[in-house]
């Protein structure tokens, strides 16, 4: 799969001028997109390269995206990499790839960090918490300009007909026993996110994909990176996100209270949207069901299964007997 994408770096970066100088590029993360750090030997100073999926992502929405991040950046909301614009000074570049398919690619200053350690996993979600709090802050004041336009994270595109990512009933790896769990579950976090809402208090803006992964930490500071799944979705499905792939850990109630924590101690929430995160995790989890199976061709995705079905079940059935991170509830 990567040497498809490794044979459109050269094309990509020929937008920006820099194909000529190109020494390296190596892989960083393969998922949705394929993301390279490239070096040059005209500069010390590597740059980040994201080649988009065809088909996943429009133009106008990674321009969107992109003018999201810089007015992060001009109103020091949160700290994010720069954007590299092309040679034709456009914050994205569009260039025929494998097959001349239409491809398009996004150039980033390099961020200097690492991952959070995840041993203290508890200390590492107040910190999402945290950042996660200013992004919404600017996200809720923010006019966005004309012609913004970002996917809607809503039932219907996360596990319903619009999904990009398809059904979790797709998942071969569900068996019929938790096929039926699963679907139960699906019926309750409808019920409890209709009544929920999707007012300005509850909806907007949104990270996406705001998990550890996508933290860079050094020294102090705190950068967060791949904004490529922002878009309109309920504020606490972030929180949703951070908890991604470990919904079902014991400790998981322990890590979503210290993400509130964190999240709190900028922006204040309302009891109806600490009741709501039981719902938004399952509902993230469905989710990630059918993503396992749809990005299967990855290695991050291949490593979690055929046991992430099954875990997702057991999660389905705490959350239908109402024993899914009620700590979280009745300590708030």
């Amino acid at each position: 799969m990567s040497d498809t994408w490794d044979g459109q770096i050269t094309a990509a970066l020929t937008a920006y001028g820099r194909a000529g100088a190109l020494s390296g590029a190596r892989l960083l993360s393969l998922s949705e997109n394929a993301t390279y750090l490239c070096t040059f030997t005209d500069t010390p100073e590597p740059l980040v390269l994201r080649l988009h999926r065809p088909g996943f992502r429009t133009l106008p929405q990674i321009r969107s995206e992109l003018m999201w991040t810089e007015r992060l950046r001009a109103d020091g909301a949160v700290a994010t990499p720069a954007v590299v614009p092309t040679s034709a000074g456009e914050a994205a570049a569009s260039f025929p790839g494998a097959g001349g398919v239409l491809q398009h690619a996004a150039l980033f200053e390099f961020a200097p960090g690492t991952e959070p350690d995840t041993t203290d996993f508890a200390r590492v979600m107040e910190i999402v918490g945290r950042e996660t709090a200013a992004l919404h802050e600017h996200a809720s004041r923010w006019q966005r300009p004309d012609g913004f336009t970002r996917p809607e994270w809503d039932l219907d595109h996360l596990i319903g007909a619009a999904s990009l990512w398809g059904r979790w009933r797709d998942n071969p790896d569900v068996r019929p026993d938790g096929v039926e769990v699963l679907a139960r579950a699906e019926e309750k976090l409808t019920r409890e996110l209709d009544a929920y809402g999707q007012g300005p208090a509850e909806f907007g803006l949104i990270h996406g994909d705001l998990r550890a992964a996508n933290l860079l930490v050094a020294s102090d500071a705190v950068r967060l990176i791949d904004f490529d799944d922002c878009g309109n979705g309920w504020f606490l499905y972030d929180l949703a996100c951070s908890l991604s792939f470990v919904e079902h850990d014991p400790r998981a109630a322990h890590w979503v209270a210290a993400w509130l924590r964190g999240y709190e101690a900028r922006r204040p929430l309302r009891e109806e949207d600490v009741r709501a995160v039981p719902a938004l995790v399952m509902l993230r989890r469905l989710m990630l069901v059918a993503w396992v199976h749809k990005r299967g061709d990855t290695p991050f995705a291949a490593s979690l299964r055929p046991a992430f079905a099954a875990q997702s079940v057991e999660v389905a059935r705490h959350y239908l007997a109402d024993g899914y991170l009620t700590a979280v509830r009745h300590d708030h």
